[in-house]
């Protein structure tokens, strides 16, 4: 993941002891409909950027780090480009996407709006007749090089592993590492945000992804495996302080799986709340397989062990990208 202003960041994350992250939906509306998705519908309409200006200046007041635009499927959204230059100003920007709609075109209007990161989602080599599982490696790999040409931003896919990508897992896996980009691992959820697999054969899985390939972050490694062995580790939630979810009606909220719980206003929320939401203690931390809060949430509880997961990643990756040149 590229940090483009490094000593801002670091001044925001531990002078100011800013949002690592803001989630910001820019449209529910998505082209696909993935059966583990609860994120999505077919009809919303596109949030206008005059209406995301005043949500992502809210998110400027604050000094999040990194705005992250998510959807539905945000390359649905015609005024991407000019939503991402905004939110550049003040903040790095990254964008979630299935792929689908990536063409060289976009790619290029993404550089030039300042675009620091893009996370692909992709849960598979082969396409699934259920249609459960929609992203595939067979329809993404063009999309893929075309992101390798002429991206300037970094790219980075995401592969959820549940029982329809399990057996194909490994092979996938270790297809998407050959073109280069880092690959991160998502943990099935239930609606509450509850790990919703386990057991010892989707444990051996994690570590062998571990094991073998360049992960895109280290700091969640054991708890990971913990959850897919039965566990539920004790750690604190900073959700609503380190890591924030603006809903499609600029609602600031825990995250996606906990909406309706916070629910105020992002123009209206404060440093208070930022303090005040970080140390409370939230019921559903227990199980939570949402790994991306719990790394936003290490910048607190487990500093140093940020600290030095981020510099192994950077180590590992750079020496695996070497070798593989």
């Amino acid at each position: 993941m590229r940090v483009k202003h490094p000593v801002r960041a670091v001044v925001d994350l531990v002078v100011r002891r800013a949002p690592v992250e803001a989630q910001l939906i820019v449209t529910r509306r998505c082209n696909l409909s993935c059966g583990y998705c609860t994120e999505y519908d077919d009809h919303s309409a596109m949030i206008p950027l005059a209406t995301l200006e005043p949500w992502i200046d809210a998110l400027h007041r604050l000094h999040v780090v990194n705005i992250s635009m998510l959807g539905g499927e945000p390359l649905m959204h015609p005024d991407l480009p000019a939503i991402v230059k905004y939110a550049d100003r003040r903040s790095q920007v990254s964008v979630t996407t299935n792929g689908f709609l990536i063409t060289e075109d976009l790619i290029r209007g993404l550089n030039e709006s300042g675009l620091a990161n893009m996370e692909v989602s992709i849960d598979s080599v082969k396409q699934d007749r259920t249609a459960y599982i929609q992203k595939c490696l067979h329809t993404i790999r063009p999309k893929l090089a075309l992101l390798r040409k002429f991206a300037k931003f970094d790219v980075h896919i995401n592969l959820v592993l549940c029982p329809q990508t399990k057996d194909e897992f490994v092979e996938t896996v270790r297809e998407l590492d050959e073109f280069g980009f880092p690959v991160a691992i998502d943990l099935l959820h239930d609606a509450k945000g509850g790990i919703a697999i386990g057991g010892e054969d989707y444990a051996r899985l994690w570590d062998r992804y571990y094991a073998e390939t360049a992960p895109f972050s280290y700091i969640e490694r054991e708890y990971g495996g913990k959850l897919l062995r039965g566990e539920q580790p004790a750690w604190h939630c900073r959700a609503g302080g380190r890591f924030l979810y603006v809903d499609e009606f600029g609602n600031a909220q825990f995250c996606s799986a906990q909406r309706g719980r916070l629910g105020k206003p992002i123009v209206d929320y404060t440093w208070d709340d930022l303090r005040a939401n970080s140390k409370t203690h939230k019921p559903c931390e227990a199980g939570c397989s949402l790994l991306c809060h719990y790394r936003d949430s290490a910048v607190d509880n487990q500093p140093l062990l940020a600290l030095t997961t981020v510099l192994k990643g950077l180590t590992r990756r750079a020496a695996y990208t070497g070798a593989a040149k």
